[in-house]
């Protein structure tokens, strides 16, 4: 958990407002999570890791300037410590294997957000904590 906070510290990843909006809600109505950043591409979100202590990555894989699968690439090699969970509305498997080879440590469908982003990173920072 980031220093004086009892709560996870998310960076979420999204082109899409009123996606980025609801994920964002999802997250903070468990309690756990705080939303600290938000990007709309892939270079926002890189830049924005390098300045916020966060605990993980909330990564969509289509996004305009950097797609999701290269900011995952970079941030491997910046914040090699910092956990990438990939999401995407579409079920193309190799988008995924790309995302997963880039250095995401699980990926979640946009459809079944509700029901298991939160238990998703609540394993992931099970196993990192």
């Amino acid at each position: 958990m980031g220093v004086g906070s009892d709560r996870y510290r998310v960076i979420v990843a999204e082109d899409d407002d009123a996606y980025l909006e609801a994920l964002s809600e999802v997250l903070e109505h468990d309690g756990r999570f705080e939303v600290v950043g938000r990007a709309r591409n892939g270079k926002e979100v890189v830049d924005l890791a390098a300045r916020l202590d966060a605990d993980v990555v909330v990564m969509d894989i289509e996004m305009p300037v950097l797609d999701g699968v290269q900011a995952t690439r970079l941030l491997r090699e910046r914040e090699p410590d910092l956990p990438i969970v990939a999401i995407s509305g579409h079920d193309y498997e190799e988008r995924v294997f790309e995302i997963r080879e880039a250095g995401a440590v699980d990926y979640v469908r946009k459809a079944r957000i509700e029901e298991d982003l939160v238990l998703t990173l609540e394993a992931l920072i099970a196993q990192h904590h």
